[in-house]
């Protein structure tokens, strides 16, 4: 016969196996016996309870898994039928026969409550699973096997798929993935599309915007602009209540500050550090500019020596607290290497490559990752390829779309056409777009081409009506 204690919460370490997990085995024969009593209530309670563990006694496990088979095979479902199907699969003695129907048919008069007892259920399955999580911390953390910021990474991790709810190696139903394909393609016939806008018109039209579990690469040589590109992207974003996290491995808050007020207030940036004299009108847009990047949704990283698992944690951490739509790296290459891993840099960029990869997946959310070419296509003078990608390899396969800036700007130039190149796009067309790069405000804007409206020009203060001229 099932024992009465579950299987996901069992042992004796760190001296709990005296305390009963959390559990109400009223509230678990309640929803069963609701779901016999009416089927409707099946999928009721299924909305809710996802997981057959989610109960905490083994045999009401069992029953639950009967009911929703026959249930997903259109089979009625009353204490008969259960029987019945039970012992086809040779279930029926093991979980008690007729004393546990009957116990579970006489739980509850009527199917009115099935979701209130199914929240109780799932709290207490909420609560055990969080206590064999940090049971396991707790083991690795005494095993000596593990670092500090390993352990942080799996805690965090653990915790964030609790919260998320989602089992491992949980699948979609194929409906649900036809019809968001469906929903896709008539929003791309419609000249729309899910992805979040990176605001340069063209590149948006060519790759429908930064779309959630996709990982984007943006690479040029040093002084190309990228960082500028990323920053434009960044805070196009979060001024359009996308909550954004850039994570600059090579700029503080100060100056990323000052890059961002400087392109919205069109004022060379470096006045704003230089201590220059405004007039009023420049006191005026600057305190505008101030005042709208101080109500953006962006978080802003700045820290040193960033690794991987830092930059995951702090994502995971915005995205339970404010939700989280995008990340944004700058930049690959200044990401640190964990302690104790004796790799080439191949390995390493490989390793930082999938981790971006596995974010966006984990977080559904769009990583836009900043990466450095290699000194081959400077030399040579000639448009950047997928290969000239510093460690190529790994980043390439990783990528879901790679972006190459090529610029024929003399150092001494202030502003000039820039050429992105999307060198590769899965599932999507390759192509250029011409863009305007002005370094004295760090500002990309799409060039004047012929024939094409700029129906989404590049924000001004004008556009901002309302502001605090005294945000801080």
């Amino acid at each position: 016969m099932f024992s009465d204690s579950p299987s996901a919460v069992r042992g004796d370490r760190s001296g709990l196996s005296d305390r009963l997990p959390p559990q109400n085995l009223d509230a678990e024969r309640s929803v069963l016996g609701a779901m016999l009593l009416d089927n409707r209530a099946i999928d009721e309670v299924a909305s809710i309870i996802r997981r057959a563990d989610d109960f905490y006694r083994d045999a009401h496990q069992v029953v639950y898994r009967a009911i929703r088979d026959m249930h997903d095979e259109g089979k009625a479902v009353d204490a008969v039928t259960l029987a019945d199907e039970l012992t086809l699969r040779g279930q029926y003695k093991q979980i008690g026969g007729d004393n546990l129907l009957t116990e579970i048919a006489n739980s509850v008069p009527h199917a009115a409550n099935a979701r209130h007892h199914a929240d109780i259920l799932k709290q207490k399955s909420v609560t055990r699973r969080l206590i064999q999580s940090c049971t396991d911390i707790i083991d690795k953390g005494y095993s000596n096997l593990y670092t500090s910021k390993q352990l942080q990474e799996e805690a965090e991790r653990s915790i964030q798929g609790i919260a998320d709810d989602r089992a491992v190696g949980s699948a979609v139903p194929i409906d649900v993935v036809m019809k968001d394909m469906m929903d896709n393609i008539a929003l791309a016939k419609g000249g729309e599309f899910h992805g979040i806008p990176t605001g340069i018109v063209d590149l948006d039209r060519l790759i429908k915007g930064l779309m959630a579990e996709k990982m984007y690469v943006l690479a040029a040589r040093t002084g190309e602009g990228k960082t500028a590109l990323a920053l434009r992207i960044a805070q196009h974003a979060a001024i359009n209540k996308n909550s954004t996290l850039f994570v600059s491995l090579e700029m503080g808050g100060d100056e990323l500050g000052h890059r961002w007020t400087s392109a919205l207030a069109k004022i060379d940036s470096r006045r704003l550090t230089d201590n220059d004299e405004f007039n009023s009108q420049e006191c005026a847009a600057v305190a505008k500019a101030a005042s709208i990047m101080a109500k953006a949704r962006l978080h802003v990283s700045d820290a040193p020596n960033q690794t991987m698992m830092d930059i995951a944690a702090c994502a995971r951490r915005i995205k339970q607290k404010d939700a989280l739509d995008l990340v944004v790296v700058d930049y690959m290459a200044l990401i640190s290497e964990e302690h104790g891993n004796n790799e080439n840099r191949t390995q390493v960029v490989g390793r930082l490559s999938r981790g971006m990869k596995m974010l966006a997946r984990e977080l559904k959310i769009p990583v836009l990752v900043l990466h450095q070419l290699n000194r081959e296509s400077a030399k040579e003078n000639r448009e950047p390829k997928l290969h000239d990608l510093r460690e190529s390899g790994s980043v390439e396969q990783d990528a879901d779309v790679v972006i190459l800036l090529h610029s024929k700007m003399d150092e001494a130039d202030k502003q000039g056409e820039v050429t992105a190149i999307v060198a590769k796009h899965r599932g999507g067309p390759r192509g250029r777009v011409s863009l305007w790069y002005d370094k004295r405000y760090n500002t990309f804007d799409c060039t004047a081409t012929p024939g094409r409206s700029q129906e989404e020009p590049d924000p001004t203060l004008e556009d901002f009506d309302s502001f605090d001229s005294r945000p801080f």
